[in-house]
């Protein structure tokens, strides 16, 4: 699976976001309509296929906790990771918590990234691709793309 694109939209007064169908087909395997909304990378927060989230956590779990960074990167995504039901209408109930961590009020970008779904506050998300896009070749020339 591999998500890719950007959408915009907004969050209504209950929290809820619409997620853009060719995201949910993806991200919705089987029959349960549930994904994973945790705390991403750069202020933002990722929303994960339920078998993505799985494995990813597994990967998380196997990390030695006599280490404190391992520790703490742990509690990071595991003490934020709400599992979410997609309703009728395809969107999610963003609980408050992960809102305020993203300062996300009401507009959002929705990115797809590989295997998941960014959600950003869009000034945030302004400040985060500027550099990049102001620093691409030289990016790429160190990548070997």
């Amino acid at each position: 699976m591999s998500l890719s694109g950007r959408h915009t939209h907004s969050v209504d007064h209950k929290g809820r976001l619409f997620i853009p169908s060719k995201f949910r087909k993806k991200v919705l395997t089987g029959k349960r309509r549930i994904v994973v909304v945790t705390r991403g990378f750069d202020k933002c927060l990722s929303i994960y296929a339920l078998a993505v989230w799985r494995e990813f956590e597994k990967k998380l779990l196997t990390l030695p906790q006599s280490k404190r960074r391992n520790r703490f990167i742990v509690r990071y995504f595991l003490e934020n990771k709400e599992e979410v039901e997609v309703d009728g209408q395809g969107r999610i109930k963003v609980p408050q918590h992960l809102l305020d961590y993203a300062d996300i009020e009401r507009a959002v970008v929705i990115a797809g990234v590989g295997d998941r779904i960014e959600i950003w506050n869009p000034e945030i998300h302004k400040r985060w691709i500027e550099p990049m896009e102001r620093d691409k070749d030289e990016i790429l020339e160190s990548l070997e793309i």
